[in-house]
Order: C-alpha cells, then sequence, then structure tokens
C-alpha cells in the first residue's frame, strides 16, 4: 500500500472587512493621540505667547510717580527731584530703598513708603514732622516730642522760642502750654520759655520784655504779678525791659532807657 500523505492546507488569513475594521481602530487610536498631543502644543503656544506678553508687560517703564503727604515743609516738587531718575526704570527692578534712603535725608521727613503700582507707577507715601516750637533758636521741636534741624524752614513759620537743658524739651514745652493762656487772660502774649540747668524759668513777652520767674513758687509769684497788672503794667510793656518776680513780696521792675534829647537829634540827622 502507498503512503499516506498529511494534509498540507494553510490556515486562513483574515478577511478584508477584518482588516479594513483593524485598520479603522488603528487609526482612531493615532487621532485620539495626534489630538492629545495637539492639545498640548496648542496650550504650550499659548502659555509662551501669555507668558511673553506678560514679561513684556513687568518690563514696562515707569511712567508716573505718585506722591501722598507732601506739604509746606516738603513738597512734591522736592520729591519729584529725587524720584526722576526712576522714570524709565523697570516699575519690578528699580531699586526702592535706594530711593526711600535718598528722600529720608530731607530732615523733615520722619518715613517715606515707596511701593509699585502695576504696570507703570510707583506711590510715595510721606510723613512730616509737625513742628510746634523752635528749640536753642536753629533747631525745632515737633509734636512727638523730638528735636530736629532740617536744611531749611518756611520763612513764616511762626514758633515760640523754647530752650533748656539736653532732654528737658517737652517738660518746657508743656511749661510753655500751661503758661500761655494765663498770660493771655490779661493781654499778655508769652513768646518763649527758657529753663536753666538749675530750672530756673525765664519767660519771654512778645513785647521782648523778660519775666524772671525763677525755680520755686512759680504760681505765686506769676499770681502776684497778675494780680496788680491792670492797674501798674498794662500798655507800658512796650518800655519794660525785664520784671523780676523772685522776692518773697513782690517784684521788680526794670524799664528801658528812653533816648536822650541828643540822641533823638542825632538820629534825626
Amino acid at each position: 500500500m502507498p503512503p499516506r500523505r498529511t494534509s498540507q492546507a494553510r490556515p486562513k488569513g483574515p478577511s478584508l472587512r477584518e482588516r479594513l475594521s483593524a485598520l479603522l481602530a488603528t487609526l482612531r487610536k493615532v487621532g485620539r493621540w495626534g489630538l492629545h498631543v495637539g492639545l498640548w502644543l496648542a496650550f504650550v503656544a499659548a502659555l509662551v505667547l501669555v507668558s511673553q506678553r506678560v514679561w513684556l508687560k513687568l518690563q514696562a517703564p515707569i511712567t508716573e510717580i505718585e506722591i501722598a503727604g507732601s506739604n509746606r515743609f516738603v513738597s512734591a516738587e522736592d520729591v519729584e527731584t529725587v524720584m526722576a531718575p526712576a522714570i524709565g526704570k523697570s516699575v519690578w527692578t528699580v531699586d526702592l530703598e535706594a530711593y526711600r534712603s535718598q528722600l529720608l535725608a530731607n530732615r523733615w521727613l520722619t518715613e517715606a513708603r515707596i511701593s509699585r503700582q502695576w504696570p507703570d507707577r510707583l506711590r510715595v507715601e510721606l510723613s512730616t514732622h509737625r513742628p510746634v516750637a523752635r528749640w536753642h533758636g536753629d533747631r525745632l521741636l515737633s509734636s512727638a516730642g523730638r528735636v530736629f534741624a532740617p536744611a531749611s524752614q518756611p520763612p513764616d513759620l511762626a514758633l515760640p522760642q523754647l530752650s533748656g537743658p539736653p532732654g528737658s524739651q517737652w517738660a518746657v514745652w508743656e511749661r510753655y502750654l500751661s503758661l500761655r493762656p494765663v498770660l493771655e487772660d490779661v493781654g499778655l502774649v508769652l513768646a518763649g520759655v527758657e529753663r536753666s540747668p538749675r530750672g530756673a524759668l525765664t519767660l519771654r513777652m512778645a513785647s521782648g520784655a523778660e519775666i524772671r520767674a525763677g525755680r520755686d513758687a512759680l504760681e505765686t509769684r506769676l499770681q502776684r504779678l497778675l494780680d496788680v497788672y491792670p492797674d501798674t503794667l498794662e500798655g507800658r510793656m512796650g518800655r519794660v525791659q525785664s520784671i523780676d518776680l523772685r522776692y518773697s513780696n513782690g517784684f521788680a521792675v526794670a524799664w528801658r532807657e528812653e533816648p536822650t534829647a541828643e540822641a533823638s537829634s542825632r538820629k534825626e540827622q
């Protein structure tokens, strides 16, 4: 008997329909992947564009300086002179502390705050001393009790003149405040108070006269003068050089020298 041959039949491949289905499935996967990649690239591009615009805004040069708190002691023009070099610089890179230090070189200022106002502006807020009196002639006393010496003062700055030992400025100021209304009640205008190292007080009147009150029993001594002032000295203070209250039962008046006839004739010539 001849040998039996084994079957050599080939396996049947996928049909055309199956191949098309597989191709469509692959294309759908590629499409979804491409869509994700496209959306991601679009997001990155948008982010880059926005970041570029924001960066350009951050680099915008300063075009305006806003000033708050200027007054007769520190004018807006004074501040603009200091801040002028900041114009044209980036609002985020300008050295605010350096400009603040320059502003505080003005001794009228107690504080200066500089803030950035996006996109192209700086705001300067000022706090200044409020002077209430002169201290030893060339310096000023503030309402906070601080003595300061500004480089310049308004020519019409009229203040009482105070002086005394170091550290006594506030005590002398309070004494001035307590005496001023008492003297005003009889028509006397208090222009200043001087306190000696031993505590003795000298009151300076607007007329130019001095009242030497001493150190002790100030109220009693002053009241002794005020009781008789309307009948004795009222209307004559322009001729008084000084009044000394340092007596146990009275006071002494020193009068200004009257010009002699010879001095008057020389003056007229």
